[in-house]
């Protein structure tokens, strides 16, 4: 009779516990669903126009000779729109500066793609930002003044159609996979040879990053391949990086290699001015019919100079000089004197 009390009190009481386990999943439920529906609320899907200019003047000394003209490098224009919280799209149309031989500019789309992204994953497909590039040239940082190393000497471009996928890893580490048509914006596909490529971007402490880079084009006969290593300093008044770039059979023709360093530098002096610099050498590698000319006009050194002078948020002009010397004998040394103008609406 007791054992029996014993058993009907213990049914009871798990009994009341369930109930009251229920009541408050059902309670944390609607709380959290209505926290959702406020968040919900309190999110509007809307975007913006976006608008930047990088344009010149400039004075360039070659040989005896001296060349003055005003540019315009690059006009962005676009607009973006947020849908949710997380999916996101961005296109922007670009209108560059005549290329040699043109004297017509010429227009073509930058990006256009759709985005996902969270604490931790970011997908975006379309014509899309490159995540190489993307970093290399935040650790520039003078994109108005002269294009990153990865850009300038054919290492990579700057957009490209494709998918590209980030991992936040930790608060130290991130990893992103990318895979891509490999022809640049500039280009439709003219082949059914797709690049594919990885990154890792170490962060050990808030001013310091490390990051690696490879992507691989597998052609029928051989493939094109790529290396990037960068490494940055970044503090209050300071920043430095380092890169080097290297790539093997370019455009898949065999022995055509070569590599390059670059080291740049910036000093803030003021709340409005920046002094900046950058070193660059490429060199290629001599092919294996012993002919080195296929890449003379990359190979040489870059000497940039100057100083970033923040007239108002997003108007900036940089005075600055920049030195070419070629690598092929006879060659003259080229000298140029800008200013150059970033505007950003």
């Amino acid at each position: 009779m007791q054992k029996n009390k014993y058993f009907s009190f213990l049914v009871s009481y798990i009994t009341s516990i369930k109930f009251r386990f229920i009541i408050l999943l059902i309670s944390g439920s609607f709380v959290a669903g209505h926290l959702s529906g406020q968040e919900a609320e309190a999110f509007k899907p809307g975007g913006k126009p976006e608008a930047r200019i990088f344009t010149s003047l400039s004075s360039t000394f070659a040989d005896g000779e001296n060349h003055n003209k005003f540019d315009i490098a690059r006009a962005y224009l676009g607009y973006s729109y947020n849908f949710s919280q997380k999916f996101s799209g961005r296109i922007v149309y670009d209108v560059a500066d005549p290329s040699a031989g043109s004297l017509k500019f010429s227009g073509m789309l930058k990006f256009a793609y759709l985005r996902y992204q969270t604490d931790r994953w970011t997908i975006t497909g379309g014509m899309i930002p490159l995540p190489e590039y993307d970093h290399g040239d935040r650790k520039w940082g003078f994109r108005y003044v002269y294009k990153t190393m990865h850009d300038e000497y054919g290492f990579g471009t700057s957009a490209d159609l494709g998918l590209s996928i980030g991992y936040k890893i930790s608060s130290l580490l991130s990893a992103d996979l990318t895979i891509m048509n490999g022809e640049g914006f500039k280009l439709t596909e003219t082949d059914s040879i797709l690049k594919s490529a990885a990154g890792i971007t170490l962060t050990p402490a808030d001013n310091f990053s490390l990051r690696a880079y490879y992507d691989i084009m597998a052609g029928k006969k051989r493939s094109q391949h790529t290396a990037e290593f960068i490494a940055a300093y970044e503090s209050d008044g300071l920043s430095l990086s380092g890169a080097y770039n290297f790539r093997k059979n370019n455009n898949l023709m065999e022995g055509h290699n070569y590599h390059g360093l670059s080291f740049n530098g910036a000093v803030t002096v003021g709340d409005r001015l920046r002094l900046f610099g950058r070193f660059d050498h490429v060199a290629s590698v001599t092919a294996l019919s012993g002919v080195d000319s296929w890449n003379l006009r990359k190979a040489g050194q870059l000497v940039v100079a100057g100083m970033d002078i923040s007239l108002a948020p997003g108007v900036s002009i940089a005075p600055n000089f920049q030195g070419w010397n070629p690598a092929g004998s006879g060659m003259p040394f080229i000298s140029r004197f800008s200013l150059s103008l970033d505007l950003k609406l």
